[in-house]
């Protein structure tokens, strides 16, 4: 008989992977009862787990690793309970973060920029980013030991899911809670899309707070040129001014609530805006006069709709200043800042600035700041998904563990808005909407081959 000796050390490098192939090709990772099977017991309790998909954008982290471990250890407890547990396994595409991280390597190393390369070519090298990246994530979960069946194991845009997404999409157009129209929404410059609440993040930054006169129009014709009664505004952000359209202050502000109903100019675009009176206005911040750009501001988009005020945009998508900002057309939107500013000072517009500590969105994925801009986007109607959605959690349908957390799922229920669901990006899911040449719209399940209302 011939001795064998132990190794010293424990080799986990050969000895995990040979234990986990067996696991997985003798099935122990599936549910043991199937409801397709005809040995199918209804009593059997299910225990199911969707793995939060990992992004294909490079390889799992510790944050990865501890979620896994978790699940894993949820999923495990529940078999040897004897529920037939089931741990679907996926990857995530991840439009933005997907796109953004092929469009820097290509780069990086070739020197040609996504839209050099074109549409075909850039997809072609994403989908080949896909399979080595996505492929490496799996093998990292499995080498993690998870219990997955992988049987099931899915991708966000595999043909099954984009029909799910397209179905998804369909349903909620016929139901009427899906719009296309121009709201205000997030806007990346870096990436040249929209983006959501989720994927900007907001640090206190050192910046500068601005303060101007807006300058009464004279009342009378015998005074001509600039007034010399003016209502001290401040601003972190000179540059919006070319769209303001009012200057709000509090009613019961003894300053100014005389100049309600007034008229006062906007410098160095000689427009004519209100003064407006609204409780929404701090008295204690800044001058307690406050600029109403809404545009380009959530809070100044709520107050414009609240009083019938006009809506300018001022920004084009690289952020640079549009045809609505006069002189300063063309300009990036922080030489405009100082380009303005420094004309606002030659016409002694100009009161004074200091250094301000605030609140800067900025963008989750490429850095830049955030610009709130009005855009043509589509929209999911959020009011009866998310009133839905509370009852289900109030009536105990759902259960939010720990208990604790529930009174924060109510507070983003009941103050959520209409969610932005287009992107203007490359990689993703396409909005199944194809529009004709006499600008009619066609919605459906499969590629049309005619326009739905002229037929063209």
């Amino acid at each position: 008989m011939t001795k064998q000796e132990l190794p010293k050390a424990y080799d986990f490098k050969s000895t995990e992977p040979r234990i986990y192939e067996m696991w997985e090709k003798g099935g122990y990772f599936k549910p043991h009862n199937d409801p397709n099977k005809p040995d199918f017991d209804p009593n059997v309790k299910p225990f199911v787990i969707s793995i939060p998909p990992p992004n294909v954008t490079g390889e799992l982290h510790v944050g990865h690793a501890m979620f896994v471990s978790i699940e894993d250890l949820m999923i495990r407890y529940h078999r040897m309970k004897g529920f037939s547990t089931l741990w679907v396994p996926g990857t995530d595409h991840a439009g933005i973060a997907t796109q953004l991280m092929v469009e820097r390597d290509i780069l990086k190393n070739e020197e040609v920029t996504r839209e050099e390369m074109g549409r075909e070519e850039f997809l072609k090298r994403t989908w080949e980013w896909k399979r080595k990246y996505g492929g490496m994530i799996t093998n990292q979960i499995r080498r993690l030991g998870a219990s997955c069946d992988w049987s099931r194991e899915r991708f966000t845009l595999d043909e099954g899911l984009s029909r799910a997404v397209r179905e998804a999409f369909v349903r909620l157009y016929e139901k009427g809670l899906i719009y296309r129209g121009p709201r205000l929404i997030n806007w990346s410059p870096g990436l040249k899309t929209a983006v959501s609440d989720l994927e900007v993040e907001y640090s206190e930054e050192e910046a500068r707070l601005y303060y101007f006169k807006y300058m009464l129009k004279p009342e009378t014709s015998e005074v001509s040129g600039t007034s010399e009664v003016y209502i001290p505004v401040a601003t972190i952000r000179p540059e919006t001014i070319l769209g303001d359209t009012a200057v709000a202050v509090h009613p019961d502000d003894d300053r100014y609530k005389k100049y309600i109903g007034k008229t006062v100019i906007v410098p160095m675009m000689n427009r004519e805006i209100p003064v407006i009176g609204d409780e929404y206005v701090s008295m204690e911040f800044g001058t307690g006069a406050l600029k109403i750009t809404p545009g380009h501001d959530p809070n100044d988009y709520a107050i414009a709709h609240k009083h019938g005020l006009p809506i300018i945009s001022i920004l084009d998508k690289e952020a640079r200043i549009n045809e609505n900002g006069g002189q300063y057309k063309g300009q990036d939107r922080f030489d405009a800042r100082k380009n303005l500013w420094a004309d606002m000072k030659k016409a002694g517009l100009v009161i004074k600035d200091e250094p301000y500590l605030t609140t800067i969105p900025r963008s989750q994925r490429g850095g830049e700041i955030v610009e709130p801009m009005i855009s043509e986007q589509w929209f999911v109607t959020i009011e009866p998904l998310a009133k839905a959605a509370l009852e289900a959690v109030k009536d105990g349908r759902i259960k939010i563990v720990p208990e604790r957390f529930e009174k924060t799922y109510y507070n983003w229920m009941e103050n959520i808005k209409d969610w932005c669901i287009s992107r203007q990006l490359w990689w993703g899911h396409r909005i199944p909407v194809w529009y004709c040449p006499n600008g009619h719209m066609t919605v459906t399940r499969e590629d049309p081959t005619e326009c739905a209302t002229c037929g063209s």
